[in-house]
C-alpha cells in the first residue's frame, strides 16, 4: 500500500506457500541457506515445544536489521518484509526466493498460496470510545439496545472471491509495548487453496494483491486517506 501513500499504515507484507511435506528439506536446509546467506545472515532455530512436531516448525533467516525474513519448514515457505518498497519490488523478491526454493527441493505440488498485508492505523479515541468511521468505512447494523460507542473492537470475516478467499481481521492493538500507543489492526489475507500450480506463483501473487488493494482502497475513510497522502498531519 506504500506505492502511493507516504503515510501508509502497512507494518508487514507476507507471501506464503504450503505444500505436501518434503523430508529432504529437513536434512538439506544448508543448501538453500548457502544461496541466501549474503542477504540473510541471522539464523533463528525454532524452540522445542511439547506436542508439536519439530520438523513442522520453521527455521527463520533474517537480514541484519530483521526487516526482511525467510521462514521455511518441511511443508511451508514464507517471505516477509517490514520495509515495503512497493508491490513490484516485493513481488520480484518473493518470487525469486520462492522459485529458487521450489527448484532446489523439487516442490511440484502446492496446497495453498497466501498473500497477507498487516496494517496498524494509529488511533485517537474520543471520549474513550473508538471513532471507527474516522478511519474506516465499516460498521455494524445493531438494535438501539446495543449502542455504537465502542470501547473495544474485534471482527473476523471470511469472504469467497472468485477462486480464492479473503480473510479480513479488524480489531485493536498496541503499536509498541513501550509506549502502549493504540492502533486499529487492519489485516488482509487473500489465499488460494486446493491445487495451486508452482508455475503460476506470479499469477497468484498478482491476483491476490489486486483483490487486497481493492479491499483496502474501498474500506479506508476519506479522512484517513488524506492523512496517508500527507495532506493532514498525523
Amino acid at each position: 500500500m506504500n506505492d502511493i501513500y507516504p503515510n501508509a499504515p502497512l507494518d508487514e507484507a507476507i507471501f506464503e506457500i504450503r505444500f505436501p511435506a518434503e523430508l529432504s528439506i529437513e536434512c538439506k536446509r544448508d543448501e538453500y541457506y548457502e544461496k541466501i546467506r549474503s542477504n540473510f545472515s541471522n539464523i533463528f532455530v525454532p524452540p522445542y515445544e511439547v506436542g508439536k512436531s519439530y520438523s513442522l516448525q520453521p527455521y527463520s533467516f533474517r537480514n541484519d536489521d530483521h526487516s526482511e525474513i525467510i521462514n521455511f519448514s518441511v511443508n511451508t515457505f514464507s517471505y516477509h518484509t517490514k520495509k515495503y518498497a512497493g508491490f513490484k519490488v516485493f513481488r520480484n523478491k518473493a518470487i525469486e526466493y520462492l522459485e529458487l526454493f521450489c527448484q532446489l527441493y523439487k516442490i511440484k505440488f502446492l496446497k495453498r498460496t497466501g498473500l497477507r498485508y498487516i496494517n496498524y492505523i494509529p488511533l485517537e479515541r474520543k471520549n474513550d470510545t473508538v471513532p471507527i468511521h474516522n478511519y474506516l468505512k465499516f460498521g455494524y447494523i445493531l438494535p438501539d439496545s446495543i449502542p455504537s460507542n465502542f470501547e473495544a473492537l474485534e471482527t473476523g470475516l471470511l469472504s469467497k472471491i472468485g477462486d480464492g478467499k479473503l480473510r479480513t481481521a479488524i480489531g485493536l492493538a498496541k503499536l509498541t509495548k513501550e509506549t502502549q500507543v493504540e492502533a486499529i489492526l487492519l489485516d488482509f489475507d487473500f489465499y488460494f487453496e486446493g491445487n495451486p500450480e508452482v508455475s503460476k506463483l506470479e499469477l497468484y501473487i498478482e491476483n491476490s494483491h489486486n483483490y487486497i488493494k481493492k479491499a483496502f482502497e474501498d474500506i479506508i475513510s476519506d479522512e484517513y486517506r488524506n492523512i496517508m497522502q500527507g495532506e493532514v498531519k498525523i
